[in-house]
């Protein structure tokens, strides 16, 4: 076996209906285009894009580029390959080589405007149902209806019914076969319905900026919609479990039966291993036929001694999808500082904000089925940025490594227990004299407030009950 045919069938896994497959796949090419075998891999890349059908296709294969620094030779041979371009994968291109729009026009990228005589009910209905595809791709047709009385809708509709009938629908497969014995798991599979519906959606657009004058730096923004993942996530590559972790995950059930004691068993060791403050962690503790234990963390300060800890969690709860660290382009999480009045109406400082973005794609199923927080910035920590490395993550202010970040699978499957947190583990990290900057300028200490969620079952096969404890761990 040579190295173009080993290159060729690490980059038909793109192929895989699981995203995290499809995030691996990413990841290990990326790591070939920046490598002696960069020119193997690009042409087996090019080759790949250049057999795809279907736009939302060839995004997937435009990732690696994104979570790697190719060379510039690997970036060309990729980007003439491609058949099926879209504004999606202009602004990917865009992100990748800091040029701006590389289309010239979109002319043969969509089917016409939808004429009023077809019936297009059954595709409408299959689309607005949100089975293969997120109503959030209904939701932004929605509103550029709503903005400009053009038919969107309808023409994704029509767009999905000319993609079906060229190319066949054919079946999305068994896919509950990787749902294992246990047919309550849940698991996001990206099959070939979700992709015939999201290059349905990208040729809708460009429809839009050729036929009904949409500008296009308006259509590039809700192209966003249907990127695989947020470009800058593509570039944290889950790590191996750290050492300490080894030890942590796989403690028995009868060692959580006593919570408070379990919790501060656990967070002192996992701040004595780390020679750091936690931050954030979330992870499962004890994994056993009959019982699962998920613990979580999280850091606060300048808290009053008749703290409601639930009010904390509920709060940090809140914060998905309202903030986040802005983004740098592809080089940098930015975090921002809460401002006083928060503090104040809270009655305890927050000092954390969730890492998930306002816009996500699939490829981060399982970061959003356990969701990551990392610290805010302040006045004794500015400028905190959480940086991308080759191995992880650190964050870094003012120019120095003041902590870490690490993601990594835990007995990872593609499927997981019904409201359970995907198979993934997450730990924020700052190290002490960063902690102490942190909350110098308001008072106070760092404390923590942790979550314990039991899922118990009386038989390897029986109904699971779910129980949860919280409460608080003051240094």
């Amino acid at each position: 076996m040579n190295l173009r045919l080993i290159a060729d069938l690490a980059v038909a896994r793109l192929g895989l209906p699981m995203p995290m497959a499809k995030l691996a796949t990413i990841q290990a090419i990326a790591l070939a285009l920046e490598g002696d075998m960069a020119i193997t891999f690009a042409e087996a890349l090019a080759d790949w894009i250049a057999t795809r059908e279907l736009e939302s296709e060839c995004l997937e294969a435009l990732c690696p580029l994104l979570a790697a620094v190719p060379r510039q030779e690997a970036t060309a041979l990729i980007r003439r390959a491609i058949k099926r371009p879209s504004i999606a994968s202009d602004g990917l291109l865009s992100l990748v080589t800091g040029s701006p729009t590389l289309v010239a026009a979109w002319t043969g990228c969509h089917s016409n405007p939808a004429t009023r005589f077809v019936v297009l009910d059954e595709e409408e209905s299959l689309l607005r149902a949100g089975t293969f595809i997120p109503p959030l791709f209904t939701h932004q047709l929605e509103k550029l209806e709503r903005q400009s009385s053009r038919p969107f809708i309808r023409q994704w509709a029509f767009e999905y019914r000319v993609l079906a009938a060229r190319y066949g629908i054919h079946s999305d497969g068994h896919l509950d076969y990787f749902l294992g014995s246990d047919r309550e798991n849940v698991g996001q599979f990206v099959a070939r319905r979700s992709h015939l519906a999201r290059s349905a959606f990208l040729r809708t657009l460009a429809c839009a900026v050729e036929h009904w004058h949409m500008p296009l730096g308006v259509a590039s923004g809700f192209a966003e919609t249907a990127y695989p993942a947020e470009p800058i996530f593509l570039r944290i590559r889950p790590q191996n479990a750290p050492e300490w972790a080894r030890g942590v995950q796989r403690r028995a059930s009868i060692e959580a039966a006593d919570a408070p004691t379990f919790a501060k068993t656990v967070i002192d060791s996992i701040e004595t291993e780390l020679n750091g403050r936690i931050m954030h962690c979330s992870l499962a503790v004890v994994d056993e036929p009959r019982c699962h234990v998920e613990f979580e963390v999280f850091a606060i300060a300048g808290a009053s001694a008749t703290l409601d800890e639930a009010q904390v969690l509920r709060f940090y709860d809140h914060l998905l999808g309202k903030i986040t660290p802005t983004r740098d382009s592809l080089r940098a999480f930015v975090s921002p500082d809460f401002d006083s009045e928060v503090r104040e109406a809270l009655g305890f400082v927050p000092l954390l904000l969730p890492l998930v973005g306002y816009s996500i794609g699939y490829l981060q199923a399982d970061i959003v089925g356990r969701v990551p927080y990392v610290p805010t910035a302040s006045i004794g920590l500015p400028h905190l940025e959480l940086v991308p490395m080759p191995d992880g993550a650190v964050f870094r202010s003012e120019g120095c490594d003041v902590g870490s970040w690490a993601w990594w699978r835990w007995n990872w499957k593609p499927t997981h227990q019904r409201d359970q947190p995907a198979p993934t583990a997450c730990c924020s990290s700052l190290t002490h004299r960063a902690a102490r900057r942190l909350i110098e300028h308001f008072g106070g200490r760092i404390e923590h407030v942790w979550r314990i969620s039991t899922w118990t079952r009386e038989t390897d096969y029986g109904e699971w009950t779910e129980t949860k404890e919280t409460g608080r761990h003051v240094t």
